[in-house]
């Protein structure tokens, strides 16, 4: 096989590949747990969880709150520029409102966070 015939199949292996990995993506589920349970283990995982908004806080950029259930809470970040890659308005996250979040747990500064991927309103 000559350096050209192999080159080719080296890029198309490259291609299909990331096709795939794409498509896959596509399809990965969250795993619907209670608050309470979202722990390290959990860490790089996208997760669902689903309870009421405590404590919001949102400085004209990034929206913080803690998101709390019968079985615990934790806090959710929404960056900048997850405010805008998922069109939510800050002003309508208000305190006692029922929300689902899924996203990825992540650990800063000792604590654990949620940085969603979805957000959706329940009431």
């Amino acid at each position: 096989m000559n350096e050209r015939k192999l080159l080719m199949l080296c890029l198309f292996c490259s291609v299909l590949g990331l096709a795939i990995l794409f498509v896959g993506v596509q399809y990965v589920e969250a795993k619907a747990i209670p608050v309470g349970d979202v722990n390290g283990d959990y860490e790089g995982t996208l997760v669902a969880v689903e309870g009421t908004v405590y404590s919001r806080y949102y400085n004209g950029e990034h929206l913080f709150f803690t998101l709390k259930d019968e079985t615990g809470k934790i806090k959710i970040v929404l960056f900048e520029s997850s405010i805008k890659r998922l069109g939510i308005d800050p002003e309508k996250i208000r305190n006692d409102m029922k929300i689902r979040i899924e996203g990825v747990v992540k650990t800063y500064e000792g604590e654990l966070e949620i940085l969603p991927e979805r957000v959706e309103i329940i009431s």
